[in-house]
C-alpha cells in the first residue's frame, strides 16, 4: 500500500487501520482519449524498477482484432529454470509487445491466496505465477512467496524472500526472479525504504546487491535483454531516474522521466529494435497523473507521448499475446475495474474489458494464454483474491 497525498512529503499509510471505507460509488474512467507530447529530455550521466466474496458477473466489451504472437513462457519446475519477466504494478510477460489484440474476459479464480496481500510483485515462472512479498492486512511487509498454478487451480506457499518487502518491483534476469527495492516495514514508514536487490529460486532467496539509491513504488520491465527500473520514491518524494541492468546486480542511470512519478504501471511496448519503456500514470508531486511517458533506450530520451482517459495510479501492467494491458488502479480516490489495451502506433489506450471489482495495487503476470491479477485492495480491504484474465 502506498502513500498518495501529494501535499505532504510523508504520506499517511493507506493500510486497513487507516483507511476509511468510502460510501461513494466507484468513479469509472472516461472514454475520451487525449494525446499530447512534450520536448525531449536528455539522458542523465551514468551512475549506476478480496476480501473474498461471491464472484461478481463480469462485464466484457466487444472483441477487438486479434494479432501478434502468443506470450512467451518457460518450461521447468516451480521456482527454477527460466521464469518470464513481469513487474509489480508493472512489467511484461510476453514477447513482441507491439500489437493491439483482443479484449479480455476477467473472472475471479476459484482459489484464493494463502493470505491477503497488497503491493506484491509478480513474475511468470515455468507456466506458473510467483507473487513475491507485499504488505499484509496488518500493514507489515511480508516475505511470503506464493506460487499460482493455473492448471491445478491452486495458490500455495512457495518459500520466502530473504528480506520482507512491500511495493518492490521485479523482473527475471538469466532465468532467476529478481526483486528490487521496496519497503521492509510497510508503506507508512519511510525508514523502511530499501536499496536491497534479492533473488528467488527453488524456494530460497538471497540478497545479491544494492540499487544506486533506496527506492519503493517503482516499476520494472525488460526490453532488448535489459531490465529497466523507472519511477518510484525514496520515502519522501517521487523520483525520475531510469536505471538499467544486464545482470540484475549492477546498474547505471540511463535517463530521466519527463515528470517523476511513484506508483506508475510500467511495461515494454514496441517490437524488435524499437522496444521502449512505457510508463503509465502514477503520482507526481502535484498529484495523480494521466501522462503516458515513453523512454527510448536507443536515444536515452523520454517523451510524454499521450494521455490516459483520466489520472491513474497503482494500475497493473502486463503483456499478453503481444498486447500491453492495464488493469485496475486508483482514480478519483476509488479502486477501478477498467481494463485498457495500449496501441503503440497511436500511443493511446482503449477499453478492453472490466474486472469483476475495482482493484488497486495488485500484482500482475502473464503466462501461457492468460494473465493473473493477484491480491491488491478491493473496497479498501487487502485482498486474497486472484483474477484470471483471458482473451475473448
Amino acid at each position: 500500500m502506498n502513500r498518495r497525498n501529494g501535499s505532504s512529503p510523508r504520506r499517511p499509510r493507506r493500510g486497513p487501520a487507516a483507511l476509511a471505507t468510502s460510501a461513494a460509488a466507484s468513479c469509472l474512467l472516461t472514454a475520451a482519449l487525449v494525446t499530447g507530447c512534450s520536448s525531449d529530455q536528455s539522458p542523465a550521466s551514468a551512475q549506476a524498477l478480496l476480501t473474498t466474496g461471491p464472484t461478481v458477473p463480469t462485464t466484457t466489451l466487444p472483441t477487438g482484432s486479434a494479432t501478434a504472437s502468443p506470450g512467451s513462457t518457460a518450461s521447468g519446475t516451480e521456482g527454477s529454470g527460466s521464469p518470464s519477466a513481469t513487474g509489480s504494478a508493472t512489467g511484461t510477460g510476453s514477447a513482441s509487445p507491439g500489437a493491439v489484440g483482443k479484449n479480455l474476459t476477467a473472472v475471479a479464480a476459484p482459489y484464493k491466496l494463502p493470505s491477503g496481500v497488497t503491493g506484491a510483485t509478480a513474475v511468470a515462472d515455468n507456466g506458473k505465477v510467483l507473487a513475491l512479498g507485499g504488505q499484509d492486512s496488518g500493514g507489515k511487509a511480508t516475505d511470503q512467496v506464493t506460487s499460482i498454478d493455473p492448471i491445478a487451480k491452486t495458490a500455495t506457499s512457495a518459500g520466502t524472500l530473504h528480506t520482507p518487502v512491500a511495493n518492490a518491483a521485479s523482473s527475471v534476469v538469466n532465468g532467476t526472479a529478481t526483486v528490487y527495492g521496496g519497503n521492509t516495514k510497510g508503506s507508512d514508514d519511510a525508514s523502511g525504504v530499501t536499496d536491497t536487490i534479492q533473488t528467488y529460486s527453488g524456494g530460497t532467496s538471497q540478497d545479491v546487491g544494492k540499487l544506486p539509491a533506496p527506492r519503493e513504488n517503482l516499476g520494472a520491465t525488460t526490453a532488448n535483454g535489459k531490465t529497466y527500473l523507472a519511477g518510484g520514491d525514496d520515502g519522501k518524494s517521487a523520483q525520475g531516474d531510469i536505471w538499467s541492468t544486464d545482470d540484475g546486480k549492477t546498474f547505471q542511470t540511463v535517463g530521466k522521466l519527463d515528470k517523476p512519478v511513484r506508483n506508475p504501471a510500467v511495461a515494454t511496448t514496441g517490437t524488435g529494435n524499437d522496444e521502449k519503456v512505457t510508463v503509465f500514470g502514477g503520482e507526481a508531486s502535484d498529484g495523480p497523473s494521466d501522462a503516458i511517458q515513453q523512454f527510448d533506450p536507443a536515444t536515452g530520451k523520454t517523451r510524454t507521448v499521450g494521455k490516459l482517459p483520466a489520472d491513474l495510479t497503482d494500475a497493473s501492467a502486463f503483456t499478453l499475446g503481444g498486447t500491453t494491458y492495464l488493469a485496475g488502479g486508483q482514480s478519483g480516490g476509488q479502486a477501478q475495474p477498467k481494463i485498457y489495451k495500449f496501441d503503440p502506433a497511436t500511443n493511446t489506450v482503449s477499453d478492453a474489458g472490466s474486472l469483476p471489482e475495482g482493484v488497486e495495487n495488485g500484482a500482475a503476470a502473464a503466462t501461457g494464454n492468460n494473465a493473473y491479477l493477484v491480491g491488491g485492495e478491493v473496497s479498501k480491504k487487502v485482498s486474497d483474491g486472484v483474477t484470471e484474465l483471458t482473451p475473448q
